[in-house]
């Protein structure tokens, strides 16, 4: 085991997403004074990193350890800073120099290291980092990074299929009329010709004492008007409907259901802490004048807690306007979370604000845009496993009007950088993101500051491409149906899609989607989960891939004609795939034909059942899970004669595997998954 010395955690990603979300973490500098002595810059560098001034801590951290390159705390600071203003290339050095010189006081800078390589798109270097930390992070008592080295290392293989494959999608930068040195953020369509969009406009830095906020020195943000001119977006000035020149502007949209706006106002206190609000703003009669703007009351706004970043969605059951948000207020997943409620107009009153459920994660959710045409909600997330920092994701209601689990939107709308504020036409076809990947227009380097990009989603081609694949050896088959359960996994979508196929002449045709990498897994009952990776990137219509699977028994610890006393036993055919807890015939066989005779012919013996997971998913989801299976096989055990006394039965969650559910490189092991999501039994010994 490896000893650590007291480290430093780093400051949190989601503290870095609550900034960026704010966009107070670009704008704020302080002239730094370089004849005062180390501890005065010291001080004065980590007062501007806890009020949030980033580029002051940065500059002053520069010249400390100029001065004093041994000095690996102010080091590691640097990199902090560097990381915090989005200069992965430099992070990434900073992180790489403390690291190999005290790896262990600072353990978490490989973990950052890793990170950074992976912002910047190296996503190989970037797995390497983080896979290496995985195998020290057990002993460093570290659950928040426990929770999240898997997505990324998950993110960093998602990032190399996005990277190889990417949407048939043209993007560009929006044009040095809109975008300015400084931040943009919240573009908003109002047709194909208009958008508004949010701006600080500052030609130069400007600069504040550090120890003193003065803010009537410091810039604010504002909302713009944009009109497009010969095919390019020209800015046009203030949009007054909306702008307080005494605030910073958040973000903000307009209902087409009730024709008003919605928009957010964001204050700093003496803390450095950006809280914002919502507001609304309506209009004195139908297509009349607009009347001053009102804050949206309690509990839409909750004192203490940022609500910001609406837009609107029409409840075609309640006939209601829904508005979602987002909000790090209490009871959320953690972080920044998008959130929903609705005005119930006979009452007068705002409902009690919603979590958003499956969108949500422990890390930060923000952005949400909702296209009323395709009924699509989209959003952007850092919790999801996504290939860079915040990445575009959507989602949809299935036939039970309940959301379905989100969809990464690949690359080119994503990138290894951060993409927010995403917004689509009527049409589909185009619309807006905001990022800050290069080829923007920087005001310190090329992944600072965050510009719009506009964008277009090309028609796709036809495509008939099909996958053949064959079973190596049909004898292994023992259903005479000559059925085979198949999960197929899009890897660009992350989308799973299990069927149910029938063998003909000892083959299965599936059809495939141009540009894409498929993983297919046969999911067959008490045999090893084979599999295989088809890509269609080269792949012609007419193409058919020929492909080979094999089925081998699964190699665990089978009963035998006797069940052994007070030694827990596996039945072969007791097995589950991904997220199932029902009993499937093959398992119902098993149990008729061993268990539940055993027991009729000795009713002094109890039995103890304990069921499993892998370890995919939340903690409480996998004891809950594990639960019902291990309730499932009590029940049939009941239905067959055996009394509800002879039986105890618990659910372990994920906390007891027999296999690995990870490979040695960090990669999904499938089989140890298939091996730990099992049903064990035990025999006490009759008295």
């Amino acid at each position: 085991m490896v000893t650590f010395n007291t480290f430093r955690p780093g400051i949190s990603r989601t503290f870095l997403s609550l900034m960026l979300c704010a966009f107070f973490h670009l704008t704020i500098f302080a002239q730094v004074d370089k004849d005062i002595s180390q501890k005065k810059k010291k001080d004065r560098a980590k007062y501007a990193m806890e009020t949030g001034n980033v580029y002051t801590a940065l500059f002053y951290y520069e010249e400390i350890t100029k001065n004093d390159p041994k000095d690996l705390e102010s080091r590691f600071q640097l990199a902090e800073a560097y990381r915090l203003s989005r200069n992965y290339k430099m992070a990434s050095e900073s992180y790489g120099i403390v690291y190999d010189k005290a790896p262990t006081s600072y353990p978490t800078a490989l973990y950052y290291k890793g990170l950074m390589l992976k912002m910047q798109g190296k996503y190989e270097d970037a797995k390497k980092c983080l896979v290496d930390f995985k195998k020290i992070l057990k002993d460093l008592n570290d659950k928040n990074l426990s929770k999240l080295i898997n997505k990324e290392i998950a993110g960093c293989d998602s990032g190399m299929v996005y990277r190889d494959f990417p949407e048939n999608t043209d993007l560009q930068n929006a044009g040095k009329s809109v975008n300015q040195p400084h931040t943009e953020f919240s573009p908003f369509l109002l047709d194909s010709m208009n958008m508004l969009f949010g701006t600080l406009r500052e030609d130069s830095l400007r600069y504040y004492e550090v120890e003193s906020e003065h803010p009537d020195k410091q810039p604010l943000r504002q909302i713009h008007k944009a009109e497009k001119v010969n095919g390019q977006w020209k800015d046009k000035g203030l949009f007054d409907i909306l702008n307080d020149p005494n605030v910073d502007m958040g973000n903000f949209v307009y209902s087409p259901y009730t024709d008003k706006y919605y928009f957010s106002k964001c204050f700093k206190n003496e803390k450095g802490k950006v809280t914002c609000k919502l507001y609304i703003k309506e209009r004195e009669k139908a297509k009349g004048a607009w009347k001053d703007a009102s804050e949206l009351p309690f509990p839409v706004n909750m004192e203490g807690y940022t609500s910001t970043q609406p837009t609107v969605v029409y409840d075609t059951a309640t006939k209601r306007e829904l508005l979602y948000f987002v909000s790090d207020r209490a009871d959320g997943k953690g972080g920044l979370d998008i959130w929903y409620t609705s005005f119930n107009a006979k009452k007068q009153e705002w409902a009690e604000p919603k979590n958003g459920g499956i969108m949500n994660t422990t890390e930060t959710e923000c952005t949400p845009f909702y296209h009323i045409p395709s009924q699509t909600f989209y959003f952007s997330s850092d919790g999801h496993g996504s290939a860079g920092g915040l990445d575009v994701y959507k989602t949809y209601k299935d036939k039970d009007g309940r959301y379905v689990k989100p969809q990464n939107l690949s690359f080119p709308i994503n990138s290894p950088q951060d993409d927010l504020h995403f917004m689509l036409e009527k049409s589909g076809k185009n619309g807006v993101v905001v990022s800050n990947r290069p080829g923007g227009t920087p005001f310190f380097h090329e992944t600072c500051c965050d510009d719009i990009f506009t964008f277009h989603i090309n028609e796709a081609k036809p495509f008939n491409c099909t996958l053949e694949i064959a079973i190596a050896d049909p004898d292994t088959i023992r259903n005479k149906s000559r059925l085979l359960k198949v999960t197929s996994i899009d890897m660009k979508t992350k989308q799973e899609k299990k069927d149910t196929i029938r063998l003909k002449d000892n083959k299965f045709v599936l059809p495939l989607t141009k540009n894409h990498q498929y993983t297919f897994r046969i999911d067959q009952d008490g045999y090893q989960k084979d599999s295989l990776v088809v890509e269609t990137r080269e792949m012609a219509s007419s193409d058919i891939i020929k492909r080979e699977l094999t089925l081998r028994p699964v190699e665990v610890e089978i009963i035998a004609e006797k069940p052994v006393e007070d030694k827990p036993f596996v039945l072969k055919d007791v097995t589950y795939g991904s997220d199932e807890f029902t009993l499937n015939e093959d398992a119902k066989a098993a149990l008729d034909s061993l268990l539940i005779p055993f027991l009729k012919l000795h009713p002094k013996h109890k039995i103890t059942i304990g069921s499993h997971t892998d370890d995919q998913g939340a903690h409480k989801y996998n004891i809950n899970l594990s639960q019902k299976r291990a309730d499932n096989v009590v029940k049939y055990l009941i239905s067959k004669g055996i009394e509800a006394s002879r039986i105890t039965a618990k659910g372990y969650g994920e906390t007891k595997p027999i296999a690995p559910n990870q490979n040695s490189d960090g990669s999904d092991n499938a089989i140890g998954r298939a091996i730990n999501r099992r049903t064990e039994f035990m025999l006490e010994k009759a008295k």
